[in-house]
């Protein structure tokens, strides 16, 4: 997580929201290339109190992201108030963990250009992730951390899969071996637990659903894992017996979803649209 604060407080946006200790909500948003999700949490009731999600038709760059997301703070009321915090959840696949005992900071690039292109003059940040002993590295949308900076005066960002490890990994040791699969609309992340611990983590982005299965039995095969026995746990954007879920289950014996509750009261109207599994990482920085 960094918390972010503004070298000025001067607006150039015609934006009415902003950061108030009084207030008794907090403003969630999850940016990708793929979609925009906002939250809002009422912290007396313990309520989702406002939920929306816009998928993109296709990737957008992240200017038009930063128009489209201008664009609903200027004509959305739910988003025009005062908040008692703000967080802004930056997700897609530039993002790695690196154990502390390996950690360099003058090396951020070069953890990330190996799987990704990477430039030198990214923007490439760390935070710490303690439930593994290591830093997250990861690129961060730079224009959506300049448009908080000139709304709010200061936010606080995280990469989606720093909240997403944090959360698996506080489950109960008694959870000795799982395989996770968070999915998304173009990518997806596996990650494998043994006895508590964090064995695999790592990002794909896939066309089809032949692509979708063909990595996830790659990966399996690779952690000389069984597909009879292994239970694989679902997150994010799949339901049951939509084509994703059916080829995995065609696969691989034991597919569930994650079972644990969301800990926030969800108001009447967007029951539909959030269960415990979906929109985990947006959900889970509160």
């Amino acid at each position: 997580m960094k918390l972010a604060l503004a070298e000025t407080g001067h607006l150039t946006m015609t934006i009415k929201s902003k950061i108030s200790l009084i207030s008794k909500e907090i403003l969630s948003i999850q940016a990708s290339l793929n979609g925009l999700s906002f939250c809002v949490l009422d912290i007396t009731q313990n309520e989702i109190i406002f939920f929306k999600e816009l998928i993109f038709e296709g990737q957008k760059k992240p200017l038009e992201i930063e128009k489209i997301l201008v664009n609903e703070f200027e004509t959305n009321l739910n988003l025009q108030k005062e908040f008692k915090k703000v967080n802004l959840i930056h997700y897609n696949n530039l993002c790695t963990f690196v154990p502390k005992g390996l950690f360099d900071e003058n090396k951020l690039v070069d953890y990330l250009k190996f799987d990704n292109k990477i430039f030198e003059s990214d923007f490439v940040v760390s935070d710490e992730v303690n439930v593994i002993d290591a830093k997250a590295v990861y690129v961060p949308f730079v224009n959506l951390n300049n448009f908080f900076f000139e709304c709010f005066g200061s936010f606080e960002y995280y990469h989606a899969n720093v909240i997403l490890l944090n959360k698996i990994l506080n489950q109960p040791i008694s959870i000795t071996e799982n395989l996770y699969c968070n999915v998304s609309n173009s990518t997806f992340e596996l990650i494998y637990i043994k006895e508590g611990k964090l064995n695999l983590y790592n990002s794909f982005q896939y066309n089809t659903t032949e692509d979708f299965i063909y990595y996830i039995l790659f990966s399996i095969e690779q952690l000389k894992l069984d597909t009879e026995s292994i239970k694989l746990v679902l997150l994010g954007n799949i339901k049951v017996n939509d084509t994703l879920y059916s080829i995995l289950y065609k696969f691989i014996r034991n597919v569930s979803f994650w079972e644990e509750s969301i800990t926030h009261v969800i108001s009447e109207k967007y029951k539909e649209k959030i269960n415990n599994y979906n929109h985990f990482s947006l959900l889970n920085s509160f």
